[in-house]
């Protein structure tokens, strides 16, 4: 045990320095019922800074966007509404969003299982707005409706089960939950997924972080790891805006930390969270990732590393990037954020998984 943390202890650090990263920060735990000889690592460290103007330390229990690491959240309000028979997998979404409309005679195909896999055929968010974020109750319906929604042109038919990534679709799942528990998606995530475990230093409302502002210098103050690229001259600066619009909370908001994602994985390698038909079809391979072999499930995506099966997602926006995994056969989890676009996180996180599969 204390061997690898001094390896992780040295890898973390090179991979701040040969990556050129800002700010970076790790979580590794294994579980008593993992293997011997790393049964029970609890590993937590930050390294670098977490706003490059200040220079102030990043710390642990600081905050992160966690970008698309939000769709596992949103999978998981959609699969609790449908063990309590309030939806369906088999439900189209034209029939639960009748006001929503694609301009694509497509669009009436389309399930909730497609949509969570990837395989509707829906296009892609073509611009998030940052730089004019909504923040009002109405950002995800107005936003259902709007010209690039209706206006687009779908890939494909969902009946080829093609992968397709799309964020679209999830904030259109976002809007099923809202519209299923009256609620709003944020409320719903607050109170049936986030309070129950404990997430507290977990929202998908960030700019309540700062008294209502997303200011980059009131969320710095507030504790947050700051948003950084690199210029034309490889310098790391900070990102103009932060990457926050309510209009996509359900595809990309959560803003988090290592400690409460560690929460997130221990509910899902315990498999405390859902029922158990649900895990069933969670983790299963419904269609294949075309660049790079992955297999996807209902909002989770899977790889083989060594003997392995690993599930997990990947999360990347302006300023951030977050690669969460976990491995239920070796009761484990592996966390790696950093707060720089493009920083090599997934990278990051194979090799720590190299390191524990590895492990004598």
């Amino acid at each position: 045990m204390e061997n690898m943390i001094k390896q992780l202890d040295k890898y973390a650090e090179e991979a701040l320095f040969y990556h050129d990263l800002p700010g970076l920060a790790i979580s590794v735990e294994i579980g008593e019922n993992g293997p011997e000889p790393l049964k029970g690592l609890n590993y937590k460290r930050a390294l670098g800074v977490k706003d490059a103007t200040t220079r102030q330390p990043l710390l642990p229990e600081q905050i992160f966007h966690m970008a698309s690491v939000s769709k596992l959240f949103t999978s998981a309000g959609i699969l609790k509404l449908c063990e309590q028979e309030k939806l369906s997998l088999d439900s189209r979404i034209c029939r639960l969003l009748p006001d929503v409309c694609v301009d694509d005679e497509r669009y009436g195909e389309i399930t909730l299982f497609h949509m969570l896999t990837h395989t509707s055929g829906l296009a892609d968010v073509e611009d998030y707005h940052w730089d004019d974020p909504k923040l009002d109750d109405q950002a995800l319906k107005n936003y259902a409706l709007s010209e690039e929604v209706k206006g687009s042109r779908m890939l494909w038919s969902p009946k080829e089960n093609k992968f397709r990534y799309s964020n679209m679709a999830y904030e259109l799942l976002g809007l099923v939950i809202a519209q299923t528990s009256s609620m709003t998606y944020e409320e719903y995530m607050k109170k049936h997924i986030l309070e129950p475990l404990g997430m507290n230093d977990s929202t998908f409302l960030t700019f309540e972080r700062a008294g209502g502002s997303l200011a980059l210098s009131d969320l710095s103050q507030a504790g947050m790891a700051m948003p950084h690229t690199k210029n034309q001259e490889k310098q790391i600066v900070l990102e103009k805006h932060y990457p926050y619009n309510r209009q996509h909370g359900p595809s990309s908001t959560l803003t988090s930390n290592i400690c409460d994602l560690a929460k997130w994985a221990k509910a899902h390698l315990s498999k405390q969270f859902f029922k158990k038909e649900t895990y069933e079809k969670l983790w299963k391979r419904y269609a294949t990732v075309p660049n790079n072999g992955e297999g996807m499930g209902l909002g989770w995506f899977m790889r083989r590393q060594g003997e392995y099966d690993i599930y997990g997602h990947e999360g990347t926006d302006d300023g951030f990037r977050a690669s969460f995994w976990i491995c239920p056969a070796l009761c484990a989890h592996v966390t790696v954020v950093s707060n720089i676009s493009r920083g090599a996180v997934k990278k990051i996180n194979k090799k720590i998984y190299d390191m524990l599969i590895h492990c004598e």
